[in-house]
């Protein structure tokens, strides 16, 4: 039974991490993309820290739900070995 359990922690595991790279990737790419935005047009500087600020919030509390998503399957896998 415990093989079982092991298993459905360790997938769930796995789809924990694609998410948090899924995250980061998509945070990372928007980030970017401002940063060259305001390279292009240093007119709209507010705008576009304004849209930097609210896409770093929300990659940062996703990533953070994520992590501690993380360490508790973790910590949970190491409960069944």
């Amino acid at each position: 039974m415990n093989e079982i359990k092991k298993n459905r922690l360790d997938l769930a595991y796995q789809r924990q991490l694609h998410l948090l790279n899924f995250i980061l990737i998509i945070g990372a790419g928007s980030i970017i993309s401002l940063i060259i935005g305001l390279i292009l047009n240093i007119e709209k500087w507010f705008n576009y820290s304004i849209a930097f600020v609210i896409i770093s919030i929300i990659t940062f509390t996703v990533y953070s739900k994520v992590d501690s998503n993380l360490k508790g399957i973790s910590h949970k896998i190491e409960e069944l070995s």
